[in-house]
């Protein structure tokens, strides 16, 4: 099993970090400092296996980032370092060419890539097509979901969305239920427009 996952760049900036094993917050800067030091200091024709502590690590560099996990002594190293390759592959699908700007300012979707992915530590999703299209379809809920302030620039809510929404409502209480979400929504973009 994983026990953690490490991204960081050449000059030792952590990039993104996954812990899948209990550890205090200065366990884990310790275990990170150490582990960037070591891993900079290799020479780029050495192997990317090494022992550390009871732990076997595993890094692979694409470009400036270096990808780093941590797994159990009995675990197999290529297993690891193909898992560490499926992920950029992941995010190359994803960000188009991934580089470290886009870990950077996107850091919210690489960690839900990396979620989709793995799961506790071992690999819940192998193909890619799979991980990929519960992005989009998370990419696309996220954009239909209307943001809590969506009503704010005109304070009214169309009547295409009250018919749209009523009509998927079987029940009479539900019908009342959505109506009075509705209205409160709209209450708060009017609350919001005149700044009450």
């Amino acid at each position: 099993m994983m026990q953690f996952m490490l991204l960081f760049s050449r000059q030792g900036k952590l990039r993104l970090q996954k812990w899948y094993v209990p550890l205090s917050d200065k366990e884990k800067k310790k275990i990170t400092r150490e582990l960037v030091q070591t891993i900079l200091a290799r020479k780029p024709k050495m192997c990317s296996f090494l022992e550390w502590r009871d732990l076997k690590i595993v890094y692979k560099r694409y470009a400036s980032l270096y990808f780093c996990c941590a797994v159990e002594d009995q675990d197999n190293e290529l297993i690891t370092l193909e898992i560490i390759h499926r992920y950029v592959e992941l995010l190359d699908k994803y960000f188009g060419s991934v580089c470290e700007l886009d870990i950077i300012f996107n850091f919210e979707k690489a960690y839900f890539i990396l979620d989709e992915f793995l799961l506790g530590g071992e690999a819940q999703e192998t193909s890619k097509k799979n991980v990929l299209k519960a992005i989009e379809q998370a990419d696309l809920l996220q954009e239909v979901r209307p943001p809590h302030d969506l009503y704010h620039m005109c304070g009214h809510i169309y009547l295409a969305d009250f018919s749209s929404v009523l009509l998927q409502c079987d029940h009479s209480d539900m019908r009342g239920y959505v109506m009075n979400s509705l209205f409160d929504m709209w209450i708060d973009g009017l609350c919001y427009t005149l700044n009450l």
